[in-house]
């Protein structure tokens, strides 16, 4: 399994607390599977026998209620694993995935990290000891950033995106303005009006999700200013 890989899966909470060891043997028993824009990854009750880490692109989680209307719950980015609860101890997803732009995806089948833990219990204990101490700073950072005003949330995201070309000044969405909304735990309408503020520290949009920044410095200072 590519070495990257194996960074990656360490970098992500569910297995942080993992040694490379332990690691190596859950990359060795599972498989990579790569999706295009808008394939559907599972299914809303589908038999949950395995999760995922997402190795590149995002994953949008997608609830739909009785009158078959849908809502994006959550997206997940790369580093980030998904569909855990529903896997090990559920059964059944109880929300559809599908792939919010192009990404490759580790399939991890919840089979094989059983018969690890049986064979090794100290797995299993590794991984509870490592949530258990994350869990109060994921909270503090939610609460955080939830507590911040929408366009400094917005300018955040758009920048992070940046990060991947830092030599350019230009970048595309990598999925549509509904689902960064869910994203970002806001409505459409209230996102339009985030870009409109964004527009006074240089950063342009259009409707395709194409983003230019003319002013880096300018938005970085709105980004630190106080509340």
């Amino acid at each position: 399994m590519n070495t990257q890989i194996i960074k990656t899966l360490q970098r992500a909470t569910f297995f942080n607390g993992l040694d490379e060891s332990h690691v190596e043997q859950i990359c060795n028993k599972s498989k990579i599977i790569s999706f295009k824009k808008d394939d559907v990854i599972f299914c809303q009750g589908n038999e949950a026998n395995a999760f995922f880490l997402v190795i590149s692109g995002w994953v949008a989680i997608v609830k739909e209620n009785q009158n078959a209307e849908q809502s994006v719950l959550h997206v997940f980015k790369e580093g980030e694993s998904f569909a855990e609860p529903a896997a090990i101890v559920m059964g059944r997803y109880p929300a559809s995935a599908y792939a919010a732009s192009s990404c490759d995806l580790l399939e991890i089948r919840v089979s094989s990290l059983k018969k690890m833990i049986q064979d090794d219990p100290d797995i299993a204990m590794r991984m509870i000891a490592r949530l258990s101490g994350q869990l109060n700073t994921l909270i503090n950072e939610f609460e955080q950033y939830k507590t911040m005003a929408v366009p400094k949330r917005l300018a955040i995201f758009l920048l992070g995106l940046l990060e991947e070309n830092p030599q350019q000044k230009i970048v595309d969405l990598p999925f549509n303005k509904t689902v960064l909304a869910a994203h970002l735990g806001i409505q459409p309408g209230t996102l339009s009006r985030a870009f409109n503020q964004l527009a006074e520290y240089g950063v342009s949009s259009d409707r395709s999700g194409h983003i230019v920044f003319e002013d880096i410095d300018s938005l970085q200072q709105f980004i630190n200013s106080p509340d």
